[in-house]
């Protein structure tokens, strides 16, 4: 995943706030007084209380989405080469290996704080209209989010290796310098 992959779920993040935020002041008067407040394991409605409620997902939220602007400006101000990869590696880093860990970082949180608000836009809307969420919802949910950590694991450790390797390389590179330099020096 390059700039582009991070940059739609960066997208996502903004929207979907923002969208919830739109749709709740133009509809407000359309959400009934009481709607459902809880649903089941199986996506069945099984509390209600009034549409003041929808205002505590929304700030919930408003802290996801503080979160996700403090961690993209934290990120790349607080990583460094030990903490991504390890003392070991870090003399092997080149600055690509660095600058690709930072966005790789960043995209996982973006697309995990993005599926997190769009599953809480759609309990919003299930909410507001009274739907149950559905059986498939909750599964949907932890397949979603548990693809995205096995996604930037792979790309971790698949970065890992190459790095492994290219120091390994190197580390066999100097021992062969060494070994041609002559005994009398």
């Amino acid at each position: 995943m390059g700039k582009w992959g991070f940059r739609i779920a960066n997208g996502l993040v903004h929207g979907s706030f923002w969208f919830t935020c739109l749709l709740l002041i133009v509809f407000w008067k359309r959400i009934p007084d009481e709607i459902v407040t809880h649903f089941n394991g199986a996506g069945v409605a099984d509390g209600w209380g009034g549409r003041g409620s929808l205002i505590l997902i929304l700030f919930v939220m408003a802290y996801v989405y503080v979160m996700h602007l403090i961690c993209m400006r934290a990120i790349p101000h607080f990583a460094t080469r030990e903490k991504m990869y390890g003392k070991k590696l870090a003399a092997f880093l080149t600055e690509e290996d660095f600058a690709a860990g930072i966005l790789m970082t960043m995209a996982y949180l973006a697309w995990t704080e993005a599926s997190l608000l769009l599953m809480l836009d759609y309990v919003i809307i299930c909410s507001a209209v009274s739907r149950p969420l559905g059986g498939w919802f909750v599964w949907v949910l932890f397949s979603v989010i548990g693809g995205e950590l096995v996604w930037y694991f792979a790309c971790y450790f698949k970065r890992k290796r190459t790095i492994k390797n290219r120091a390994l390389m190197e580390i066999s590179n100097r021992e062969d310098e060494v070994e041609k330099m002559p005994d009398d020096m």
